[in-house]
């Protein structure tokens, strides 16, 4: 298995058909809408995407994209959304291997949280925890609070209060938390 960075376009009915498989027939068009979205974003700092391919076909996707803290901490912050493997090839750490390859990108550039929004099984794996989450607010009321955690890739320490924070025009809709 390959990962590599998205090349956006290109990239773009391979994930569609990756995420397709991945949701239910609700999601579906909801999380096509954010891939599509975010691959279209200009943002600064910018999103990252990755796609896992087997034999230059694209079998996974994820997406990290920056929020803009409401406060001058001089936090670099960014949010794990969406995360996808088609179904053959769930179980078999393509998920993983999405999900660290961008905590190793985004430590290495600088990053002090990675935020999440799903899973806290899944995710407390690879050390996020339900602390680190609710030290940031997100722009929307949760449907399920207890799935947005969060982890600190370096050594910045957790704010003392909770900060709040906006994302990327694709992130900002209220359907998506």
């Amino acid at each position: 298995m390959k990962i590599r960075l998205s090349q956006g376009k290109t990239d773009e009915n391979a994930i569609g058909a990756v995420i397709e498989t991945a949701f239910c027939e609700e999601e579906n068009k909801l999380i096509m809408t954010l891939a599509l979205e975010l691959a279209r974003d200009i943002t600064r700092p910018s999103i990252k995407s990755f796609v896992a391919e087997v034999n230059e076909r694209v079998i996974g996707y994820v997406s990290y994209s920056p929020i803009f803290l409401k406060s001058d901490t001089g936090i670099s912050a960014y949010i794990l959304a969406p995360l996808a493997v088609s179904p053959q090839h769930q179980k078999q750490g393509v998920g993983s291997q999405l999900v660290r390859r961008g905590i190793d990108l985004l430590t290495k550039e600088g990053g002090d949280v990675l935020l999440v929004y799903g899973d806290p099984a899944y995710y407390q794996r690879f050390g996020f925890s339900e602390k680190t989450g609710r030290a940031f607010m997100p722009p929307y009321p949760l449907a399920y609070p207890f799935g947005w955690t969060g982890m600190m890739l370096n050594e910045t320490p957790l704010p003392n209060t909770p900060i709040q924070f906006d994302c990327v025009a694709a992130l900002s809709k209220p359907d998506l938390w």
